[in-house]
């Protein structure tokens, strides 16, 4: 059990990149081809797009058409967007429905929940048979521009702002220039959360740190059952999240 820390709806210098919600359904197996299949998809397809379109009308298709969608099994096919290149995005996909947001228009109360929310009810109705989801995933990627922080190099930056022990017990032969470690822990009431830190550069090639925090199970869930796992996934990691951080670090996220 995890004791839950308080923390604002939205912080006003959140690093958070994108927030991605993933879940996928059990498929069936094509007795010709031998291989798995949504066989509701082609119909499901517009009864979704339907009950949707409303919210989201441009829409786009990732993959080239001419594919027979048996081959595209759990793939995201389709782009559903309130606007052209207006975040967020739903796609979908034969056995697989997918929710993507980024910093600018996130909160989870107001915004993110209820349309993944909406989003799993309209897939539900759009299939005649109950879907069993198989696997499912909610990722947080954060990003922080190091330029807002004093660093020297990639060891101290860690040690000075994470709860993670990172050393390296020889002598290093020269400056640390890219590092990437995960850990993943086994959580009884959701699966599993993993946690990983990595640098790379953004498209400025300014130096970035990279901290993702990705929820996810495979236990077979009803759509309602999702639901009530996306809320605690949620709850795990907005408590990492908090735990990690070193105080001036998460300061910093709340003013400069």
């Amino acid at each position: 059990m995890y004791i839950c820390i308080m923390t604002p709806k939205k912080l006003p210098y959140a690093p958070l990149q994108e927030v991605i919600f993933e879940g996928k359904w059990e498929l069936s197996i094509d007795p010709h081809t031998k291989t798995f299949v949504d066989p509701e998809y082609p119909f499901a397809l517009g009864k979704f797009q339907q009950s949707i379109n409303s919210k989201f009308p441009v829409y786009k298709v990732k993959i080239p058409g001419g594919i027979p969608f048996q081959m595209l099994s759990h793939q995201p096919v389709h782009q559903f967007w309130s606007k052209d290149g207006i975040w967020p995005v739903i796609q979908y996909g034969p056995g697989v429905v997918t929710l993507n947001d980024t910093e600018k228009n996130y909160t989870w109360e107001d915004t993110f929940f209820p349309l993944a929310k909406d989003t799993l009810l309209n897939i539900k109705n759009a299939y005649s048979t109950e879907l069993a989801f198989i696997s499912y995933t909610l990722r947080y990627i954060d990003v922080v521009n190091i330029k807002n922080y004093k660093f020297t190099n990639w060891m101290d930056f860690v040690k000075e702002n994470i709860n993670v022990e990172f050393n390296n017990n020889f002598i290093p032969p020269g400056p640390l220039s890219q590092f990437n470690f995960e850990q993943t822990f086994e959580i009884n009431e959701v699966g599993t959360l993993e946690i990983s830190f990595s640098n790379g550069q953004d498209h400025k090639n300014e130096e970035i740190f990279i901290w993702q925090n990705a929820v996810s199970g495979k236990n077979a869930l009803t759509c309602e059952e999702l639901v009530s796992w996306l809320s605690k996934a949620h709850g795990f990691c907005s408590n990492i999240f908090k735990e990690i951080c070193k105080k001036d670090f998460y300061d910093s996220f709340i003013s400069r």
